[in-house]
């Protein structure tokens, strides 16, 4: 027996899981003991006599902040990230959210900003370039504040330096690179101008408390929560955006990750849909969330080449699998333009009250009317399916398994569909279907160049679904 299959079998891992799942939120182990397993594994590889009893004596005693713990935190938790990633959500950022922000803070010239989970930090970083880029008339002798947090401390300790490979740095235009880095040999360092703003600290987004000022977690205008949430268990998603709903002053603004949408989002908050991205708005005390509509607006974030517009692939029949060249289509997003419009979101009729609940509840009967009543105009669309079945899981109402499903019965080819359906399966507590379409997933886009865009994905590269994906299966399978 090797010495995996032994933790597996000890009466005493049971009890680590649970001991870990509770202290880090990070309920996608639940179903992951292989996984589990192999990282225990690594943290007894020099600690030969040790038993699982006494392991799990030593993390209680420690507690979650203690070296230990944090040492298997940090085998637990995944660090690949890069510089304007997601680059939709910085535009809608600089577009939308900052200049309201400046606006509404032109006599306290006070400008906060929390980066949740911000891993080795290029997102913190990010936040300050695009400021200092676009935004340093208006910001002088502003009092500018950006906090970068994440749970492992060894990636905070990498966001401190400041360095970073190729990767981090990919598809940066080389006058971004120029102005905002110094070449270090292979590595590229942040320059200090850009580091001013932005600190960095351990944070547990489970356990700590929230306000948290003397950290500089209270009263913040712009929070960052990106690709945390998603591997959180229901009732942690819930009460971690009940906490940023208080951190964040009325009328400030919240970017999650593009799987992190849904219901409970929702009720918090109002949803800015802009081109390519949607972001949300704290509403003012006694008023409802309601969906809200902007102007459109001309992106000014030059982040890396973005390849010609594919030609659009014609429609499918039921059945029917994507050839070779079917398959690219749909991975490859319409990349030369902003993402595919937002799904309908009717307003309120003129000289309605916005804070309504009656508005608001007919303003989403509207928009799902609208896509039930689109699906059924073009039955043979998988991309009309899956944007139905997005919708109804962000409002918790219909079927959106089956919407998944109807796409990928039109589409066998449909990653993202098959990811969306994983996730809605996993959220169900259905564990062995969730597998079965993360594996679906993961083989269709196994094939693809890494930089190919995602179809219906935001921007999101082939690299970065497989990366998403790779973590429900990360020592578990080949």
């Amino acid at each position: 027996m090797n010495r995996i299959d032994a933790i597996l079998r000890d009466p005493v891992f049971p009890r680590i899981k649970a001991a870990v799942i509770g202290a880090t939120g990070l309920a996608y182990y639940a179903d992951k003991d292989a996984a589990l397993a192999e990282r225990i594994n690594r943290r007894l590889s020099d600690k030969p006599t040790l038993g699982l009893a006494a392991y799990l004596a030593q993390l209680a005693g420690e507690g979650p902040t203690g070296p230990e713990y944090q040492a298997l935190i940090n085998e637990l938790t995944v660090g690949e990230t890069f510089f304007f990633r997601y680059a939709e959500q910085f535009e809608a950022l600089c577009a939308v959210a900052i200049p309201e922000c400046l606006r509404r803070n032109r006599e306290s010239r006070l400008l906060r900003i929390w980066s949740a989970g911000c891993s080795i930090g290029p997102e913190a970083y990010t936040l300050e370039i695009l400021l200092k880029r676009h935004f340093a008339d208006q910001l002088r002798d502003w009092q500018v504040s950006i906090v970068g947090t994440d749970l492992n401390a060894s990636f905070i300790e990498t966001a401190r330096r400041g360095v970073y490979g190729n990767w981090a740095v990919r598809g940066l235009d080389p006058a971004v690179l120029a102005e905002c880095f110094d070449r270090q040999g292979d590595l590229w360092a942040v320059k200090p101008r850009f580091r001013e703003w932005t600190s960095f600290s351990v944070f547990n987004l489970v356990d700590g408390p929230l306000p948290n000022y003397p950290r500089g977690l209270g009263a913040l205008d712009v929070v960052l929560c990106r690709n945390v949430m998603i591997y959180f268990d229901e009732p942690t998603r819930t009460r971690l955006l009940e906490n940023l709903h208080e951190v964040l002053v009325p009328n400030g603004w919240l970017v999650v990750g593009h799987a992190e949408t849904g219901q409970q989002v929702n009720s918090l908050f109002t949803p800015v849909p802009v081109p390519g991205a949607t972001i949300y708005r704290k509403p003012r005390p006694g008023s409802v969330p309601v969906a809200a509509a902007l102007p459109a607006y001309t992106p000014s974030v030059a982040v890396e080449p973005r390849p010609a517009e594919p030609k659009a692939a014609e429609p499918k029949s039921a059945r029917k699998r994507s050839t070779a060249t079917e398959s690219v289509a749909r991975l490859r997003a319409t990349a030369a333009k902003p993402a595919p419009a937002p799904l309908p979101t009717p307003q309120p009729p003129a000289g309605s009250p916005a804070g309504n609940p009656a508005v608001a509840d007919g303003d989403r009967a509207a928009a799902l009317d609208a896509c039930i009543a689109l699906a059924e105009r073009n039955r043979l669309d998988p991309v009309v399916h899956f944007r139905l079945g997005l919708l109804e899981e962000e409002l918790g109402v219909g079927d959106p398994i089956a919407a998944f499903k109807r796409a990928l019965y039109l589409d066998s080819d449909f990653a993202l569909a098959d990811y969306h359906l994983a996730l809605a399966y996993w959220r169900r507590g259905k564990l062995a279907p969730a597998q079965r379409h993360f594996r679906n997933a993961r083989a269709t886009v196994a094939a693809h160049d890494a930089t190919e865009l995602v179809a219906e994905g935001g921007g999101l590269t082939v690299a970065e679904l497989r990366s998403m994906i790779d973590l429900w299966f990360s020592g578990e399978e080949p």
